[in-house]
This record gives structure tokens, sequence and C-alpha cells, in this order.
């Protein structure tokens, strides 16, 4: 079941004392297609009390180290069975993500065969679980004369990995020496797609307010064309703002007192038959005006 945005004490201060936890679910669900944020608002926290994954996202691989992982760097971690790759090599695995005593958030570094290696393990895990895909992903083009990107989740509240790289014809006016082709060249002298490169996410600079990311030069001091992202963002249960629990608190009220109809109807007619709305969604204005602050953003 996914976490709710309004707790059952809650329920009298938003006027909401006949509902059921399923409608709230239900509601938060209709918030989040109106957001376009289908992972939901919520994060959850690592052992250290930082922000480690988005709460309600179901992971997209989950697997059981056969062995302890000990704490340390570029940590081994293998399991048979499996085959891992490129596409691993950024990605980040929530370990012991039902222990909070232990939870963690793990950068994979290197990924081959059945081994991936993690950059750094802070906790002793005798039999982890390992979670995938519990982290928001975004993958940008960097803007030419500038190396900012923006993130379409606020506010940000982890960068967890970094990941840059270089093509065609990107951006050879941003610095002296050789231009962009002949990098590209260099990068990739054995051929096949430009390599990404990890970044060190303390050299960034965020505005996690608007999540706004500046981004370190690579190779030569040259600024990346495109960078790969994975980054955790919104707030802790504890920490929801109170218009989205009160856009809940609105849908389910809706949704109580005029159950055929919904609160977005503007006129009625029994004899023939005719029910006109406001608009072509579910939701009223004024509770749509609550959420818009909190909507993705297309635009980078």
């Amino acid at each position: 079941m996914a976490a709710p945005y309004i707790q059952p004490v809650e329920y009298s201060a938003y006027g909401v004392t006949d509902a059921s936890s399923a409608q709230i679910e239900a509601a938060g669900r209709v918030v989040n297609t109106f957001l376009s944020r289908p992972e939901g608002l919520l994060w959850s926290p690592d052992a250290n009390g930082a922000p480690a994954y988005m709460t309600n996202l179901r992971p997209t691989l989950s697997l059981t180290a056969p062995a302890q992982i000990n704490p340390g760097t570029n940590v081994a971690v293998t399991i048979p069975g499996h085959s891992f790759g490129a596409p691993n090599i950024g990605d980040v695995v929530v370990l012991d993500r039902s222990n909070p005593n232990i939870t963690e958030a793990c950068v994979i570094i290197a990924a081959s065969g059945n081994t991936l290696t993690l950059s750094a393990v802070q906790f002793t895990h005798p039999a982890a679980t390992m979670d995938f895909g519990l982290t928001l992903l975004e993958e940008l083009p960097v803007p030419a004369h500038r190396s900012t990107v923006r993130l379409s989740r606020s506010p940000l509240a982890r960068l967890l990995s970094g990941f840059g790289r270089y093509a065609t014809g990107r951006r050879s006016q941003q610095f002296a020496g050789p231009d962009l082709n002949n990098l590209l060249a260099s990068v990739g002298a054995f051929g096949g797609p430009p390599t990404w490169t990890p970044f060190p996410i303390d050299q960034t600079d965020i505005n996690f307010g608007t999540g706004e990311v500046w981004i370190p030069a690579g190779l030569m001091l040259a600024y990346f064309s495109d960078v790969r992202l994975r980054y955790v963002a919104g707030w802790p249960q504890s920490g929801l703002p109170s218009d989205i629990k009160q856009a809940v608190a609105n849908i389910v009220r809706s949704a109580i007192d005029s159950p055929f109809f919904g609160g977005n109807v503007k006129s009625m007619k029994a004899g023939d038959g005719t029910i006109e709305r406001f608009s072509a969604s579910s939701i009223d204005k004024d509770t749509q005006s609550l959420l818009l602050p909190y909507k993705s953003l297309l635009m980078r």
C-alpha cells in the first residue's frame, strides 16, 4: 500500500473524518496524476536521516546479496545467476530498505558479469536486500554557453549520482585547444557510443528549491553535452505541505458528498438528464490552484 498524504490523526483537521484509508490513497493518486509525478511526492530517509529513495516507487529489480556486505569504498558485490553491464553504471541501489537502522543508497560505479561495484558502503549488511529503481532518473542536454540544467521535480532533496558525456559537435567554443570533435574522437577511440563519465556530486552547486544544478567541467575542462542524474525530490511524510494535504482532502470530500458528479459541476437538468462541468477535470479550480506550484516542469 502506498504511503498516504494524510494520516488518520489529521482527518479531523482537514474535514474528512468519514473518509476511509482507501479513499485517501485514491485521492493521492489523482493528485500525482494531475502533477505529472507518478512516483509521488514523498521520500524516505537512510539510516542517517538523509533522503535515500522515493517512498511510493516500486523497485524495478529486487535482489538479495548471498554474502555479507561490509563497509568500505569500491565494494564489490557478486550476485550469482545475474548479469550486469554498462547500463547499470551510475544506478543507485538501496540496501536493506526494510531496516531503517542500516538503510543506505549506494551508487554503482562498475558492473561486469555477475559483479557490481558500489562507490561506498557505510554500514554492515549481513544479508542485504538490494532494491533498484527507487530514485528519479533524468537525462538532459546541457544548454550551450552555460553548464546548468534544471530538473523537472522540485524541491530537490538530494542528488545521488551524476554522469556526463560528450556528443558530436557540441560547444567547441567553450574551451581553448582541440575542438570538441577531436575531443570526442579521443574519448571514443575504440568506437561505440560516447561513454558516460562520473563527476563528483560534491562539486555541483544545487538550488534545492528550483531544481537547478550547476555541472562541473569534465575532460580538458570541457563542459559535458549531456548529463544523467539520479536524485530524490519532494518531502518526508512529516514535511508534506498543507496545500497538498488540503487538495487530497478536497478530492475526498467531493467524492463523498457528490459520489456521482464530483465537485466540478456547473449545472444539472433532471428532466433532460443534462450535466455540465466547469472543465474536463474532476478536480475543481480551487483545488487545482493549491496544486499548481508543485507540478512537474516540462521546460528544462
